[in-house]
């Protein structure tokens, strides 16, 4: 019989990963956790998490608790599970959780651990010009990223991925490593290496990456443009969009700045967009809107 595994996420990629594993002949996926229903939109009317929305396409049992308390876990223990998969869950998963499944619970984390243990993972590789991240596989203990490491993939990063770009490289990334080791996982046939605990390096609190610390001064901009930092510079904003979005002013007007590139280690202006406004060039902005 092959493995029941609980799924455990919430955004985009996790969605995309978890149908991945649906399609799998490898384990049964008998059930997924995922954040409670938000409110959005000016009616502020209910929205499940993407994951919520695959899991009601394949018609598998969902739960939205707002804690993991002992009642929710009576409730995944009805599904007999084998293994537990979290892929960005956004909640630390209690003992009594972690000791439920028969062969053990896992997590996948969109770096190379022990490098970035934290939400911001994949912002802080591109602000820092990492040029190598990747995806860990590691069986959870109950320390923030902490476990053994069970396999990793290396990835590239580009001159010009932004945290999107390089979200979906990690997530099929991680479609193709989770393929390759959830064979020898459900034998009980994997080995595992405990993280080097001297290279650690921790990444902000999430709480850090909001509209204040997404705006970047425009003089520090212009000094880009002329050669200064422009790489370090480029990384930042690459590093906060497409949320929450890197911007500036510019005689007082509010400006998004969507994409920018590195021309002789210069800072180019490719697109930006005004409050209440379309995307446009910065080209097409110059010519209605010329600097002093």
């Amino acid at each position: 019989m092959k493995p029941n595994l609980v799924f455990f996420g919430s955004p985009e990629f996790s969605a995309t990963i978890l149908e991945s594993l649906i399609k799998l002949n490898t384990i049964n996926v008998v059930g997924v956790v995922t954040t409670p229903d938000k409110p959005s939109g000016r009616n502020l009317s209910l929205l499940p998490s993407p994951v919520a929305l695959i899991s009601g396409k394949y018609n598998l049992p969902v739960y939205k608790p707002h804690q993991l308390d002992e009642a929710n876990l009576a409730h995944l223990k009805l599904l007999k599970p084998d293994i537990f998969l979290i892929v960005s869950f956004g909640k630390m998963i209690p003992e009594t959780y972690i000791k439920t499944p028969t062969i053990g619970i896992f997590n996948i984390h969109f770096s190379l651990l022990p490098k970035y243990r934290g939400a911001l993972c994949i912002s802080e590789a591109i602000k820092n010009q990492d040029e190598i991240t990747g995806v860990t596989l590691l069986e959870m203990d109950n320390l923030l990223d902490h476990g053994p490491i069970i396999s990793q993939a290396k990835i590239t990063v580009d001159i010009n991925d932004n945290v999107a770009t390089l979200t979906k490289k990690l997530t099929q990334t991680a479609i193709v490593l989770l393929a390759d080791k959830l064979p020898e996982i459900c034998a009980g046939n994997y080995s595992k290496t405990a993280q080097d605990e001297t290279k650690v390096v921790f990444t902000p609190s999430h709480k850090t990456l909001n509209r204040e610390s997404a705006f970047i001064s425009f003089n520090k901009i212009l000094a880009a443009q002329n050669g200064s930092d422009a790489k370090k510079v480029h990384a930042t904003i690459r590093s906060l969009n497409p949320d929450p979005g890197a911007w500036t002013t510019i005689d007082g007007t509010n400006v998004k700045i969507i994409s920018t590139s590195l021309v002789d280690n210069k800072l180019i202006l490719n697109r930006i967009q005004l409050s209440g406004k379309s995307p446009i060039s910065w080209k097409q902005y110059l010519s209605g809107h010329p600097l002093p």
